[in-house]
């Protein structure tokens, strides 16, 4: 598990403290980092009618554990500020993104509602293994290293990529252009091992290392990248390409992205049936065409994989 210590901004910085920073010409930038009622109209699948309700499988509602059947709901740790695939809506409460859509129409398969958590990144794994939460799903790459804990459904292909400010564009290109720069990762990311991988890189080719700035959220990432705290910042490609679409101009994506793996829901490694009755849910929004439409809606079709699987993520 890869997870360090949070960095300078270890207490979490809410959305309206983002949004009130008083930063001229920032403004509209941070509101569209931090998910607040602002973007409501920015986000692709903000608005309009979701898939259609999913009906109920008996046969993989059976395979959950007793104590969710009993209950009828299942407990998913989640974000809420990694846009388009999750943030919050314009209630400020209501989580909206690919990522919470889909996560309920695997619920309605199933049988069960669907009560999402909000957890930061690094400690969803922890969760799932000490059963506080049923699920997980976070924007968490599936990697041989993670399955040591967790048993990962995969839903989403994915990479990773650069943000800069546009000022930066023409001399940030690569992981190895950060040599001497500061870098914003979120904690618990593959992205923190990159940077921190990359700056003993600039040490041994005799240039200065890249400053890792680790935050407990995307939020101070963008923060610190707007405000020019941060010179990059390296996350995952659908909100690197989110972040710069939305910001008219002022950051850009950079480079070719890198490391392709594929997301994926967690599970508790000893809840075997529980991985297949999430999988074979999957499969089934995959095969009447409710998966399509949910990636359609959030602009993240490049996303989409051809089958669920378990435990698949190859890098490449």
């Amino acid at each position: 598990m890869d997870i360090r210590l949070p960095g300078p901004h270890a207490r979490r910085t809410r959305r309206a403290t983002v949004a009130g920073v008083a930063l001229a010409g920032l403004l509209p930038l941070l509101a569209a980092c931090g998910g607040t009622s602002s973007t409501d109209a920015a986000l692709p699948g903000s608005a309009g009618e979701g898939p259609a309700a999913q009906k109920k499988d008996p046969k993989l509602a059976a395979l959950l554990p007793q104590k969710v059947q009993d209950s009828g709901e299942l407990a998913v740790a989640e974000g809420d500020d990694y846009p388009p695939l999750v943030s919050l809506g314009s209630d400020n409460k209501t989580l909206v993104g690919m990522e919470p859509e889909l996560m309920r129409a695997i619920g309605q398969v199933l049988g069960v509602e669907v009560k999402f958590s909000k957890a930061n990144f690094d400690s969803i794994i922890g969760g799932v293994q000490s059963r506080r939460y049923d699920l997980a799903i976070q924007a968490m790459l599936d990697k041989p290293e993670r399955r040591e804990h967790v048993t990962f459904v995969d839903y989403f292909k994915t990479s990773s990529a650069i943000l800069v400010q546009e000022k930066n564009a023409e001399t940030i290109g690569t992981l190895a252009d950060l040599c001497g720069r500061t870098a914003a990762v979120e904690n618990g990311t593959a992205q923190v091992d990159d940077v921190e991988k990359q700056a003993q890189k600039c040490e041994a080719a005799g240039e200065p290392a890249v400053e890792p700035l680790v935050f407990p959220d995307s939020i101070g990432c963008f923060q610190a990248l707007s405000t020019g705290r941060a010179d990059a910042f390296v996350g995952g490609t659908p909100t690197v390409a989110h972040q710069a679409k939305q910001s008219q101009g002022r950051l850009r994506q950079v480079g070719e992205p890198y490391r392709f793996l594929p997301y994926g829901i967690l599970v508790n490694k000893q809840d075997e049936e529980m991985a297949e009755a999430v999988r074979q849910a999957l499969q089934k929004l995959m095969d009447n065409g409710a998966y399509a439409e949910i990636l359609k809606r959030w602009d993240v079709e490049s996303g989409a994989l051809d089958s669920a699987t378990v435990n698949g993520g190859t890098p490449s």
